[in-house]
C-alpha cells in the first residue's frame, strides 16, 4: 500500500468544485445583504418607531393633563367652603317665655342622628378605613401557611425507584446503540 503513493511528488490538484463555490458565494451574499437590512434598520426604520411613540406618549399625556386639570375644577366648583358667611340678623322683638318640659325616663337608647360633613377628598378614605375597620384587624390580611407538601408531578406520580429504573434503561441503550456502532464499521 506504501508503495501507491509517491512521497516526494506534488500533490494532485483537485477538481474545482463549481456547486461549492456558488453555494459560499450565495452564502457570503445572504450574509452581507442581511448586515445591510441590519444597518437600514437600525439608522432609520428605529429611529422613526421611536419618534412615533415618543409623539403618542406626549399626546396621551396631554389628553390625561386635561382631563385631570377638568375633573380637579369640577371637585373645586363641588367643594363647599370652610369659612361660613355672616349674615345680618335682627334683634327678637318677642320676649321669650320660658315652659316647663316634662322629661321621663325610658329605657330605649337614643339614636345617633347627627353625622359629621366629610370634604369629599377624604370621604373615601373615611369608607376605606370603615371597611377595614368592619372586615377586622384594622385592614391587615391573614396569611395562608402551607400545612403540607404538595403531590403533583410526575416523581410522585410515578415514583423514585421506577425513575431510577427508566434511567438505567436509556443507558443501557446507549451502550447498545454504541457497540452495534462499532460493530458495524469493523
Amino acid at each position: 500500500m506504501a508503495e501507491d503513493f509517491d512521497v516526494g511528488a506534488p500533490l494532485p490538484e483537485e477538481s474545482s468544485n463549481r456547486t461549492f463555490v456558488m453555494a459560499a458565494g450565495g452564502l457570503g451574499a445572504l450574509l452581507v445583504l442581511s448586515m445591510i437590512c441590519l444597518a437600514v434598520y437600525a439608522l432609520v426604520v428605529a429611529p422613526r418607531q421611536r419618534e412615533a411613540r415618543a409623539t403618542e406618549v406626549i399626546e396621551v399625556n396631554l389628553q390625561n393633563t386635561q382631563q385631570a386639570q377638568t375633573q380637579t375644577a369640577a371637585v373645586v366648583q363641588l367643594t363647599p367652603t370652610r369659612t361660613p358667611t355672616s349674615t345680618p340678623t335682627e334683634e327678637p322683638t318677642a320676649t321669650v317665655t320660658p315652659t316647663q318640659v316634662v322629661v321621663l325616663p325610658t329605657s330605649t337608647a337614643t339614636p345617633f342622628l347627627t353625622l359629621p360633613t366629610l370634604a369629599p377628598e377624604t370621604a373615601t378614605a373615611a369608607a376605606q378605613q370603615t371597611l377595614a375597620a368592619a372586615q377586622g384587624g384594622g385592614g391587615a390580611t391573614a396569611t395562608a401557611t402551607a400545612t403540607a407538601l404538595p403531590a403533583t408531578g410526575f416523581a410522585d406520580d410515578i415514583g423514585v425507584p421506577a425513575l431510577a429504573l427508566m434511567g438505567g434503561a436509556l443507558l443501557a441503550v446507549i451502550f447498545i446503540a454504541r457497540s452495534l456502532r462499532t460493530r458495524s464499521t469493523s
